[in-house]
């Protein structure tokens, strides 16, 4: 019995003694990545490089595989240019011990560049970085040891890559995507920004929507005690990405695994002493868990999602909106007694019918409540210049339909314009509570510039007339211009 109780006491203390050792291990990566000496690690620069050399020197420890061939040997170096530019992804791997499976690719990834620094009044100002991405750098380093000691165990290869040039435009991971056989790799993970759990509160894993059957495979994977991690269908930004995006691209089911951008994002304070190790190290326990997971599965297969965004099929879009803003009338060349804006708002809904990446055409069903000021009149029914307005009311049932131009960053998060023409059925024209003859039918030019962001979207619209509201009012409609917010099913 006292055997057993020495042996149980020993297993913890070299349980307790390994966890330690992974942080203290994590703490000096970041301390060293994130220092002075390496200037912000910016890209294609003397610092980029003396960063890239450390992780090379961290695989050779751990006895990666070089993942790159050079004349006269292998490097875990893979050079690559990019306009005039000269950047260097640190490229290794454990090779997979099943027949079948081993010819099949796990990329863990992160990115090990920042953005530098900056000369203010003759000081120097470090953008250490520590977060973003010395942090993910660390855990990548950490969980390539563990997998390293796994040896044997991997169904399939797991390629561990630092890339550069992530900060000025994913150029690593494009590049390393680029020239390999791409369909030989079934699941990639960008370890990004993980460097502030205990204020996020969770890990988050975006874009897990781009693996199928997502939910029930992240729920299978192994999460240590102390760390909840936040499976997202999508996530992320339509003006930032990572890595992950590069192998998304060309079809594989990617994710992003960070904390958020809690911490100084891209600002001098983002310092390695801020850093959360206690919860860097429970993320290199996570991350181990998913490449092991991701290695040993049987099959690994793209959403459809996935696969119709990277083939330009797009499923319909509906979505209910609601716009404030303010409409105006003209009066011919009479400038002097033009109506001033007054609130108006609409709410309804759109489909919108999305055509490859770049254009959609969206119809619009709308009520549309616009408020004008009406000038005043003599006893001859001549507009004239007072201080005091009337009250123009005219609620229409409106139905613009715009031909979209997007930005092809993704399905869920871009950027749009469009412009097209619209029609609207005015039921009723009041002035000052009393009905006036009114011309039933409007038509004219629609406008709208936008962002859709996941399931929600805002945007800037505008719609001018090309007809008269009546012949009994002396002039017509002007700009109608809404901010609109909208929910997308």
């Amino acid at each position: 019995m006292a055997a057993l109780l020495l042996s149980f006491w020993a297993a913890v203390g070299r349980a307790q003694e390994s966890a330690a050792d992974i942080r203290s291990s994590l703490e000096e990566h970041v301390h060293t990545l994130a220092s002075d000496r390496m200037l912000g690690r910016r890209a294609g620069t003397d610092q980029g490089e003396l960063a890239s050399s450390y992780v090379v020197s961290q695989f050779e420890e751990i006895g990666l595989y070089p993942g790159s061939n050079r004349e006269g040997g292998k490097s875990f170096l893979q050079r690559f240019e990019k306009y005039s530019g000269r950047y260097a992804n640190v490229v290794g791997f454990i090779p997979g011990s099943d027949p079948e499976l081993r010819d099949e690719y796990i990329v863990l990834g992160a990115h090990y560049d920042h953005i530098g620094y900056r000369v203010r009044g003759g000081d120097t100002v470090v953008y250490h970085g520590a977060d973003d991405n010395a942090s993910g750098t660390a855990v990548l380093i950490e969980a390539a040891r563990q997998l390293k000691q796994r040896e044997g165990q991997l169904k399939r290869t797991v390629l561990i890559a630092a890339f550069d040039a992530e900060e000025i435009g994913l150029y690593g991971s494009a590049a390393m995507a680029d020239n390999m056989e791409i369909d030989r790799v079934k699941f990639m993970a960008s370890i990004d920004m993980v460097g502030w759990l205990r204020q996020a509160g969770c890990l988050e894993i975006q874009n897990a929507g781009s693996l199928y059957g997502w939910k029930e495979t992240i729920a299978s994977i192994p999460c240590p005690a102390g760390l909840t991690v936040k499976p997202m269908n999508g996530g992320g930004s339509p003006f930032t990405g990572s890595d992950h995006d590069s192998f998304a691209a060309a079809n594989v089911p990617a994710v992003l695994l960070t904390t958020g951008t809690k911490s100084p994002y891209h600002k001098p304070e983002d310092t390695a002493d801020k850093i959360d190790y206690d919860g860097l190290a429970l993320i290199t326990e996570y991350v181990v868990a998913l490449a092991c997971d991701m290695a040993n599965r049987d099959e690994i297969v793209p959403s459809e999602k996935l696969r119709r965004r990277n083939e330009g099929i797009r499923p319909v879009e509906f979505a209910v909106s609601a716009s404030i803003g303010s409409s105006n009338m003209k009066y011919g060349s009479r400038a002097a007694v033009n109506g001033a804006a007054r609130f108006s708002w609409n709410a309804g809904l759109f489909v919108q019918f999305n055509i490859g990446k770049l254009f959609a055409i969206r119809p619009e069903v709308l009520y549309n409540h616009r408020t004008f000021r009406y000038p005043q009149q003599n006893g001859a029914g001549e507009l004239i210049v007072t201080d005091s307005f009337r009250k123009l009311v005219s609620p229409s049932l409106t139905v613009p339909v715009n031909l979209i131009l997007k930005t092809s960053v993704d399905d869920d998060y871009y950027a749009y314009a469009g412009v097209g023409g619209y029609y609207a059925y005015v039921f009723d024209t009041l002035l000052d509570g009393g009905p006036v003859a009114c011309n039933r039918h409007e038509g004219g030019i629609s406008m709208t510039v936008g962002w859709n962001i996941d399931h929600v979207g805002v945007s800037f619209t505008g719609y001018c007339p090309l007809t008269r509201m009546s012949d009994e009012l002396s002039g017509r409609p002007g700009f109608s211009a809404f901010f609109t917010m909208y929910y997308r099913f």
